[in-house]
């Protein structure tokens, strides 16, 4: 069973995991650094994980301040001590405690949702991977740095409608950017999802094929700007309209799209 007490930790026996914690702000720890003040300094949240580990202590929250005390050379600092906590607790306590004392970035609750197992987040990433795609925040020609988007299209659809979006896109616009930006999979998901009955996605894919990813993004802002809207949905009735020019029957409801 946890238990919790207040102690002194030495420094050197602290680390920040980063399987969950966020990336340290070096010019966050600069300024700590610059204007260290022992009384302001506070209490830091830190998980024992056993006589046996080294270092033994890690970091829940306090990372920054940690950091600044090790460069000044400061060897404690006072620190709430959770004991008995798995990984997975500590990532749950991290997102807890942070989500009320400081702003998360929506990249630090996915990671951190990610470290304590939540499900539609391992759920999508674990379709993003069977694409040969990593949701990540670093930019690079297989990762996916819109999480809060897919977890937008997991949401709403089924679990397939993301599955079919991702091998859609990259099938048809493999190496572009624009293709893995929000605006793009959101709009092609709207489609796969509006008309999942009816739509056939080779055809689908046929129509996507006559532009560039960076091409249909412009032209739904032209559209945008003429009619309103959100950009998705306007992504969404340029491939509608696409998919029905090369449609003898079977046409799609262009209203449908809402």
């Amino acid at each position: 069973m946890s238990d919790t007490f207040i102690d002194v930790v030495r420094v050197a026996d602290m680390f920040a995991d980063d399987t969950y914690q966020r990336e340290l702000d070096i010019k966050r720890v600069d300024r700590i650094a610059a204007s260290w003040d022992r009384r302001l300094v506070g209490v830091l949240e830190v998980s024992d994980r056993g006589a046996t580990a080294s270092p033994r202590f890690a970091i829940i929250n306090g990372q920054h301040r940690w950091a600044a005390a090790a460069r000044l050379g400061i060897a404690q600092l006072a620190a709430t001590v959770h004991t008995e906590l798995t990984v997975e607790d500590e990532a749950k306590l991290f997102f807890d405690i942070d989500a009320k004392t400081r702003a998360l970035t929506t990249w630090d609750r996915w990671h951190a949702r990610s470290a304590a197992g939540d499900h539609a987040v391992l759920a999508i990433e674990r379709i993003a991977a069977e694409c040969g795609l990593e949701v990540t925040q670093n930019p690079g020609p297989k990762n996916l740095q819109c999480c809060a988007a897919l977890e937008r299209i997991w949401t709403r659809s089924a679990p397939e409608v993301l599955a079919d979006t991702l091998v859609l896109v990259l099938d048809i616009w493999p190496g572009e950017t624009e293709a893995r930006k929000a605006v793009v999979l959101e709009g092609v998901a709207l489609v796969l999802d509006t008309y999942s009955l009816t739509i056939d996605n080779g055809r689908l894919g046929d129509a996507m094929s006559d532009l560039t990813a960076r091409q249909l993004v412009t032209r739904a802002r032209d559209m945008q700007e003429r009619s309103g809207g959100s950009l998705t949905k306007c992504i969404a009735r340029l491939l509608v309209t696409a998919y029905n020019k090369r449609a003898a029957r079977g046409r799609l409801d262009p209203e449908a799209i809402r």
